[in-house]
């Protein structure tokens, strides 16, 4: 009962909370999960986006998903009070992706959009 309450607040906090970037605005989302870490993802200029934890209890395993649900990345962490990286997502293609936090016992997903706009313009001569 009680991982079903913690999961129906994260998928709450997840379907209200969703990225999409198309420009080089800054766009700032959170979403907190007090067992597994505080997981803060902040798009930055172009596709890099900073993924940082914070308050990681347990080695934990990191992997940016596409919407089939297959790994595009992945990566382990050691026990730390922050961990923080930069990822440079320039390389995938249009479509909907998740960060994944997983430390064994708990995941926190954050789900995020890919999706390329294409401004015209006339300009007379």
């Amino acid at each position: 009962m009680k991982k079903s309450i913690l999961f129906a607040a994260i998928l709450m906090g997840v379907s209200v909370a969703n990225v999409s970037v198309a420009n080089n605005g800054l766009k700032i989302v959170d979403l907190s999960a007090n067992t597994a870490g505080d997981l803060k993802v902040k798009a930055l200029e172009g596709l890099k986006f900073k993924l940082t934890v914070e308050n990681l209890q347990n080695k934990s395993y990191i992997i940016i998903k596409n919407e089939a649900g297959d790994a595009v990345y992945n990566e382990f962490t050691g026990k730390n009070e922050v961990f923080s990286k930069v990822y440079d997502l320039s390389s995938l293609p249009d479509g909907n992706y998740s960060f994944v936090v997983n430390n064994g016992k708990e995941t926190i997903e954050k789900p995020f959009t890919i999706s390329t706009e294409v401004k015209r313009t006339a300009t007379p001569k």
